[in-house]
């Protein structure tokens, strides 16, 4: 019997301890840092895909972010007969952030994700790799932009 009320003790201690996530959106399902995103350039479909899939953008929005998108592949390793065996990728997003009724840019700035891959004999699976590594690169980037967003909205 006490090692019940002791598990229970400790669990109720543990569900009481105060830890609350800053990014959670609230019980309405409202992002306390709402905004929508206007891409200014032409990218590819997979950074498209991704940027939809991770920005939270609910009906109301009081912010709007500009992005340009820049997209670079760089080759790693070379090997001696020429070949490339490893690419980097790296996306970079500058933005700015504006405000939506006054149009005033509160705040820019730029982030950068970084992935990387190994070629391989198979030109379809190279391709998906590619596409792949590029989402991964953009997830990155946009983590890093939309935490420093977050940060400027809640002041």
């Amino acid at each position: 019997m006490i090692k019940i009320i002791a598990i229970l003790s400790i669990f109720f201690l543990f569900l009481n301890c105060g830890f609350k996530p800053i990014y959670k959106l609230s019980e309405s399902n409202v992002s306390s840092g709402n905004y929508s995103v206007q891409i200014t350039n032409q990218v590819s479909r997979e950074i498209i895909e991704e940027i939809n899939n991770n920005v939270f953008s609910g009906t109301d929005q009081e912010y709007m972010v500009k992005l340009d998108i820049s997209e670079d592949l760089t080759p790693l390793i070379i090997n001696t007969n020429g070949t490339i065996a490893k690419y980097r990728i790296e996306i970079g997003l500058n933005y700015e952030l504006v405000e939506i009724a006054s149009d005033k840019v509160i705040s820019s700035g730029a982030t950068r994700g970084y992935a990387q891959y190994d070629v391989v004999a198979s030109e379809i699976s190279n391709e998906d790799t590619k596409k792949s590594m590029t989402k991964i690169a953009t997830k990155n980037a946009l983590q890093l932009m939309s935490s420093r967003i977050q940060s400027i909205i809640s002041k």
